[in-house]
């Protein structure tokens, strides 16, 4: 997908034979960069933002991008969401996130043509960042929500949602495109930007079964990169390495935090997860101009909150993980019937702590 330009496109200026990106760009850890109002509503994305958003992101593994969904339309989805969590959080398969003091869950957007908006799940300006990064035909195999609740007490551990044998390349990317104005008041994620390729796996990894971090590599990074809590400002796309370090923080404030959670795979990786959407929504999605490879069409409506969580980052179809009225069901549980999955408890070992 071209970054496209026609005649509204602000003149280039070079120095010493490069372009100058001329563009709103704040922070360093992280980079925020601001889309003009003309990029988000022409669908046109300047080279020179493009440029700094992929400088950000290879340097970091991380870059926010703002402006880019119209509030409107995050109001909207962020009303249907919160509602949705109450009943969700009923069911008997539900699992909180590394424990109930976290108040953080998982709940499966509403899946029908009409909730399925190419604004949120195919945005051209992130489709057009992802095929840069990770090749051409990405694939769309992901599609969930993190909510923090209000009145939570507990943070996860730093971790990185990969825990396997994964390529010291980029291979998948999440956006989390944030529904709210976040922030370290009401939850917004821990953010270790530069720890994506800084170690290797096998180091870093508490155990191989767990993407949690060591707690000599978080105190060393902390003084290479100190983590931080980004102020978000609701309709932004958040990109992530999957490899990158990262914590669910408390929500403090008195509303739920909602974060959408869209995951792109290079096509070359061949990630067995597949997406389960209706059939009914078929053509729209397919008029996104995405590759559905990994998207199963199932016939008549789904019950998006009746779907127990399930992922698999890996290249093996048989590392899946899924929730269970008995705890997440992983190749451990399948093996021996204990479930032992995200039964750790989070204490200071695992966070970095000031020395």
């Amino acid at each position: 997908m071209s970054p496209l330009m026609d005649i509204t496109t602000p003149p280039a200026k070079y120095s010493e034979g490069a372009l100058i990106p001329v563009i709103d760009q704040h922070g360093d850890n992280p980079i925020t960069i601001r889309l003009t109002d003309r990029e988000r509503d022409t669908g046109l994305t300047d080279p020179a933002t493009l440029q700094q958003l992929l400088y950000a992101y290879h340097r970091d593994g991380f870059v926010v991008l703002e402006n880019a969904i119209p509030d409107a339309l995050t109001d909207k989805l962020y009303d249907r969401i919160v509602a949705d969590t109450g009943i969700y959080i009923g069911k008997a398969f539900q699992q909180w996130n590394q424990g109930e003091a976290t108040k953080n869950v998982s709940v499966v957007p509403p899946l029908s043509k009409d909730w399925l908006m190419r604004d949120f799940y195919a945005n051209v300006h992130m489709i057009r960042m992802i095929e840069y990064l990770l090749g051409p035909q990405p694939e769309l195999r992901f599609l969930n929500s993190n909510v923090a609740l209000p009145g939570s007490t507990g943070r996860q551990a730093v971790h990185s949602d990969v825990n396997h044998a994964f390529p010291p390349i980029p291979f998948g990317i999440v956006v989390n495109t944030y529904l709210q104005d976040s922030g370290p008041e009401n939850g917004v994620t821990e953010i270790w930007c530069g720890s994506h390729d800084a170690y290797a796996r096998d180091e870093q990894q508490v155990q191989k079964e767990s993407g949690w971090i060591r707690k000599d590599f978080i105190q060393a990074q902390a003084n290479v990169r100190a983590p931080v809590q980004p102020r978000v400002r609701k309709g932004s796309m958040l990109f992530r390495d999957l490899r990158l370090w990262h914590a669910g923080m408390p929500n403090r404030g008195e509303k739920a935090r909602v974060m959408l959670a869209i995951d792109y795979f290079a096509a070359w990786y061949k990630c067995p997860m597949r997406l389960k959407l209706p059939l009914s929504a078929k053509s729209e999605v397919e008029s996104w101009g995405i590759s559905t490879i990994g998207i199963e069409w199932v016939d008549g409506e789904i019950d998006h909150l009746d779907q127990p969580f399930f992922l698999n980052m890996t290249q093996d179809p048989e590392m899946y993980i899924k929730q269970t009225p008995k705890g997440v069901e992983d190749w451990r549980a399948r093996a021996t019937g204990k479930y032992e999955f995200d039964k750790g408890v989070p204490s200071d070992q695992n966070w970095w702590t000031a020395e």
